[in-house]
């Protein structure tokens, strides 16, 4: 396809895309609405020989993918990026219906996408050579071969994206499996992409867990990149380990928030609850527990309490909506139950309220964003992530005490110190035990930087010059001289 050729897609049937062509199934299954529980449109449940006709098709357009000069294939990702743009109201419409995100953040994550495969084909694969006086040594990164990406549910497009992006750019083969819950952007994405790459060079398959199993266990895919809950990216681990593939995995999170004394708290306290909320709290970065000093606490809590009584929670097409619904009712369920134990244990609501029905009883996914006032450190608002618009407070007044506090768990992914005094807060950052630390800001994670998690918050990681790598293999030439 030329660069400005407008391609024709049915934003209303839904395939999977085997070696560059459309394929159906005799089972499907749907998405489901979360703003109303309709259902949505019918979606093939790829087989396990749809798999096995995914990977024999990217292992056969591999060597000559991996042998097109690295400037090809970054124009070709180029066209795809600029091709994607022409669809960019279908798309934002499209992961409206899938996600239930206020339309201006979908928007912003389907803007995200251009901005992922802008970002990666302006990289170059890094190298190294060393001289003594019998040889040269040469280290260079050569393509995994076939690799899958498994990815999430709460921002289908832009997290796809930035898997596929590395992954293809460094030569690569992708096979994409969307999450079951959310499969109709990146189902689309990729069927769009086939005008301009190469079959076999990027391909989707939708399915449930089984699938995601049969990937993980299959001999011939070298790489698993996984996105999800931990105790799913346990079990990739463990079935890819039968053959050794190579794995990132990037996993749930429990991100703390320090809040200095210093602070601006009329400025802070709005930018902390963002970093709470963002996505109805369905981020695996979001802020989860938010430490404030006590000199301040009554007060910072209280702004923090008045800013969330003011963000709207609705339809995509409401309006000026902040917070849209928890994508699906088995998360839903799940966020309920963080609800239940703080009423049940007694705990302070400061902001919204037990009563999860109470978001306006729409039909649909709905819950209020709500703060529990100082909940005690063995609360399961403050062990566990949530991953719902439920978010809990405590104070603090020794800075090494609430460090501790703030790394007392099995999670590292991300977090953030708030302060005036930036040189202090950035040498707090530096004792958190985190993958991402952001000083002055909620989690705003970019495809410049490296993102990958600590502890059980993951292995490996992408993204920035150093996640190229994650798509390679070290290979290092020793060239002796005559």
């Amino acid at each position: 396809m030329s660069p400005g050729k407008i391609s024709t897609l049915d934003f209303d049937k839904f395939y999977n895309i085997i070696d560059g062509k459309q394929r159906g199934s005799d089972q499907i299954h749907h998405g489901v609405n979360p703003t109303s529980g309709e259902k949505l449109w019918d979606v093939p449940i790829a087989s396990e020989q749809d798999l096995n006709d995914a990977v024999a098709a990217a292992k056969k357009a591999f060597p000559a993918w991996r042998d097109t000069p690295i400037e090809k294939r970054k124009e070709l990702l180029g066209q795809l990026a600029e091709a994607f743009q022409q669809h960019n109201d279908e798309f934002v419409t499209l992961l409206c219906k899938e996600s239930g995100k206020p339309k201006k953040f979908a928007a912003i994550e389907v803007g995200g996408v251009a901005a992922f495969i802008g970002y990666h084909c302006a990289l170059s694969i890094p190298s190294e050579q060393f001289e003594d006086e019998e040889k040269t040594v040469y280290t260079e990164y050569s393509p995994l071969g076939v690799c899958a990406a498994i990815c999430p549910w709460n921002f289908p497009l832009v997290l796809s994206t930035g898997k596929v992006a590395p992954a293809l750019l460094t030569g690569n083969c992708m096979i994409v499996k969307p999450s079951p819950f959310t499969p109709y952007t990146a189902l689309k994405f990729v069927e769009l992409a086939q005008s301009i790459l190469p079959a076999g060079v990027l391909q989707v398959v939708g399915g449930n867990n089984e699938l995601g199993a049969a990937m993980c266990s299959h001999a011939d895919i070298a790489k698993i990149s996984f996105t999800g809950s931990i105790a799913t990216g346990k079990k990739v681990m463990q079935s890819a380990a039968k053959t050794l593939k190579r794995v990132t995995l990037e996993l749930g999170g429990n991100d703390a928030s320090i809040i200095m004394p210093d602070v601006d708290i009329k400025k802070t306290a709005p930018e902390v609850v963002m970093g709470a909320f963002q996505n109805s709290g369905q981020v695996c970065v979001a802020t989860k527990r938010i430490y404030i000093h006590a000199d301040i606490y009554k007060e910072f809590l209280q702004e923090m309490v008045n800013f969330t009584k003011t963000l709207k929670v609705g339809n995509p097409d409401d309006g000026d909506n902040m917070l849209g619904p928890v994508q699906n009712q088995m998360q839903y369920e799940r966020v309920k139950t963080f609800f239940q134990d703080s009423k049940d244990k007694g705990y302070t609501f400061a902001a919204g309220t037990a009563d999860v029905a109470a978001a306006g009883n729409k039909p649909g996914y709905f819950i209020q964003p709500t703060i529990i006032d100082n909940p005690p450190n063995d609360s399961r608002i403050i062990q566990e992530e949530p991953f719902g618009p439920i978010v809990p407070t405590q104070p603090w007044t020794d800075l090494d005490e609430v460090i501790a506090r703030a790394n007392n768990t099995n999670t590292g992914l991300a977090a953030c110190v708030w302060g005036a005094d930036v040189e202090k807060a950035s040498a707090v950052a530096r004792r958190l035990e985190a993958g991402s630390v952001f000083v002055n800001s909620w989690e705003k994670l970019t495809p410049r930087a490296f993102f990958g998690g600590q502890k059980e918050s993951g292995i490996g990681g992408e993204w920035g010059t150093t996640g190229l790598l994650a798509y390679c293999n070290p290979h290092v030439i020793h060239v002796y001289k005559l």
